[in-house]
């Protein structure tokens, strides 16, 4: 079978489930990157989240399903669905980070709670963890909601459940216990009997047993009451290689006003008119950026925070302008200024804790883009330092994307370089707590 042909067997989803997963697997690792479209893409993020381990094919179709909705390849998962009617769950809508890709939302690390509320007729679901502000969606159909008026939402009792549940492996032995991701042998929320909300560090889906199908589930030799742990797939590189859909979410491209406000939320941006913008802030490109992009009017990881300067762009030592100051914890802050006719950015820290020390200040990152940038990065890798997928290198991923920014500020020998590294721990080397 040559490359065209097998990646017109990725597009057909009932191929997929005929074929032998470790050839698929096997073929996959040799084909060139950019290859396989979105069979290549849906394989792969099912065999990330669920792993390598034998399944039945009708299971597998409930993985291909997942990971094609948590893709939003919604035609691919029609199609798992038609090809395989006894598949056992079905994936109804879900806020998920695929692997591969580094996105601020969601972000479910550490501490994380999904609740079912009714609001005038309407049921919606409230996501709120350390590090995601309360998320609302519409529980039938995950679509994003505003959060409901004061004292209109009731909060629902969940439903009991009648016996052990679809990913439940204290069963009685009857069949197979569906494989999944630890997370998800509790439900967070049971809405009714068919419909379980799942709960995990990267996102929130919904999924319904298949009560459909004929018979009892699919027989196999991995059957039994015990959940099966996740395997390895194996294989050579990386199982998925995002395309270009995912570049702005992964940091590449253009920062724009839209993406800022996505990161760090609207009206957490602060942008200047151009009218009000300095006359002797003659660096265009900084110009471009506080007017039309905007800086984060606040930022935190760990136990370290940034905050925009209550007179943003006011007069600082030798004619540099105000731009914030670090929390950097148990020291004194450090104060960061932008240069009006370069646009280099200095920071100062007097007590030499991060950097040289004393009253002058020392260059901190090439410009406000790159500090930017380092901000926004540092969010967007947050859930994949954390809770990373297995094998997917979370935080080294995090700081090579951080050299592409500005490698000199990162330099060993850069005058800025400890100042990077004591935030940059908060992801790297930091639990979500801090610690």
């Amino acid at each position: 079978m040559n490359d065209h042909d097998f990646c017109s067997l990725l597009d057909d989803p009932a191929l997929v489930l005929r074929h032998d997963r470790a050839e698929l697997r096997a073929r996959l690792t040799a084909l060139p990157d950019g290859l396989g479209g979105v069979g290549r893409e849906v394989f792969t993020q099912a065999e990330a989240v669920f792993g390598g381990a034998g399944a039945p094919s009708a299971e597998f179709a409930s993985w291909l399903h997942f990971a094609a909705t948590v893709l939003g390849h919604h035609d691919y998962a029609k199609r798992v669905a038609a090809a395989e009617p006894a598949l056992p769950w079905r994936t109804v809508w879900a806020w998920w980070r695929p692997v591969g890709a580094y996105t601020a939302e969601p972000n479910l690390s550490g501490d994380r709670t999904a609740e079912v509320y009714e609001v005038e007729g309407r049921r919606l679901v409230k996501v709120w963890a350390l590090w995601c502000e309360d998320t609302w969606f519409d529980l039938a159909t995950g679509e994003r909601s505003a959060a409901p008026a004061d004292g209109t939402a009731e909060p629902l009792d969940d439903v009991d459940l009648d016996g052990p549940w679809l990913f439940d492996g204290d069963g009685d032995g009857a069949g197979l216990v569906p494989l999944c991701p630890e997370a998800w042998e509790e439900p967070a929320a049971v809405p009714d009997g068919g419909r379980f909300l799942v709960l995990d560090a990267r996102g929130v889906v919904l999924v319904e047993e298949n009560t459909e199908r004929d018979g009892a589930p699919a027989d196999g030799p991995q059957g039994g009451t015990e959940p099966r742990k996740w395997t390895e797939p194996g294989g050579e590189g990386p199982w998925f290689l995002p395309g270009g859909r995912f570049d702005e979410r992964d940091g590449g491209g253009a920062l724009t006003a839209g993406r800022l406000d996505r990161v760090f939320g609207a009206g957490r941006v602060v942008r200047v008119p151009a009218a009000e913008l300095p006359g002797n802030l003659t660096h265009e490109p900084t110009r471009t950026l506080l007017g039309q992009v905007g800086l984060p009017r606040h930022w935190g990881a760990g136990v370290t925070s940034f905050a925009v300067d209550e007179e943003l762009l006011g007069p600082g030592p030798d004619g540099l302008l105000r731009v914030g100051a670090f929390d950097l914890g148990y020291c004194d802050p450090g104060e960061v200024f932008v240069h009006p006719v370069t646009g280099a950015v200095a920071l100062r820290q007097p007590d030499g804790s991060h950097g040289p020390g004393g009253d002058a200040a020392f260059p901190l990152v090439r410009d406000l883009e790159s500090f930017v940038r380092f901000l926004e990065g540092v969010r967007r890798h947050m859930g994949a330092c954390w809770d990373p997928y297995p094998g997917e290198e979370g935080a080294e991923t995090f700081l090579r994307a951080m050299g592409d920014v500005d490698a000199e500020a990162l330099a060993e020998d850069a005058p800025g370089a400890e100042v990077w590294e004591h935030l940059f721990a908060s992801v790297t080397e930091l639990g979500v707590d801090g610690y």
